[in-house]
């Protein structure tokens, strides 16, 4: 039976497309359209793009996976417009077959750090040596791929912050989206092969390998 793959690109966006941004999402666009998933051979492929714009990040990603949902779209791939990546990401995140794979990158901070962390709350790194995937605890979205049965089985809201009164601070939305999903019994795994081909746009580039 032919495997059938219904794709929604997940865009949140205030507003502002960054040109690396544009060039690598055309780049992509075209990479699926001559080759297809090339480690799903085979498979049928349907793309739907959905760009959401606001100034609520988390409210932009409930409308993008609605939408995803009412398309009945197998797989979400989130791409945050301040990220550059190459054209065949989509073949690296699709052949492991799991429901939740996040990639790996800094902070955009003058000391950076690296965004994922895993279950013990320390730091994961992605070095030369980094490869294949890694439990992980959480990270970002910014280029990220979910099996749509991980909100069909994760009770809303699924990107809602959480207020913390010990330092009087709201959480980002993607740390409670984590927690949420590992309680619906989802594990989350980041691709270091990925985090090798992807950047992070801010008034310079954040790079895996800038760390030394």
């Amino acid at each position: 039976m032919t495997e059938e793959i219904r794709l929604s690109i997940g865009v949140p966006s205030s507003g502002f497309v960054r040109s690396g941004f544009a060039h690598s999402l055309a780049n992509m666009m075209g990479h699926l359209a001559s080759v297809g998933i090339q480690s799903r051979p085979g498979a049928t492929l349907t793309i739907y793009l959905n760009m959401v714009e606001g100034s609520v990040i988390h409210m932009a990603r409930e409308e993008i996976v609605t939408r995803s949902l009412e398309q009945d779209a197998t797989h979400l791939l989130f791409l945050d417009d301040d990220m550059v990546f190459e054209a065949n990401i989509l073949d690296n995140l699709m052949e492991h077959r799991k429901p939740i794979i996040i990639s790996n990158y800094l902070l955009k901070t003058e000391n950076p750090v690296f965004l994922t962390v895993d279950r013990d709350r320390r730091e994961i790194r992605t070095t030369e040596q980094s490869t294949g995937l890694q439990l992980a605890d959480s990270g970002g979205f910014g280029v990220s791929l979910f099996e749509m049965d991980v909100f069909k089985k994760t009770p809303q809201p699924w990107f809602l912050p959480l207020y913390l009164p010990e330092i009087k601070k709201y959480t980002t939305e993607d740390v409670p989206f984590f927690y949420r999903t590992r309680k619906a019994g989802f594990d989350t795994y980041v691709d270091h092969d990925v985090s090798k081909k992807i950047s992070h746009i801010g008034n310079k580039m954040w790079r895996w390998d800038q760390l030394k």
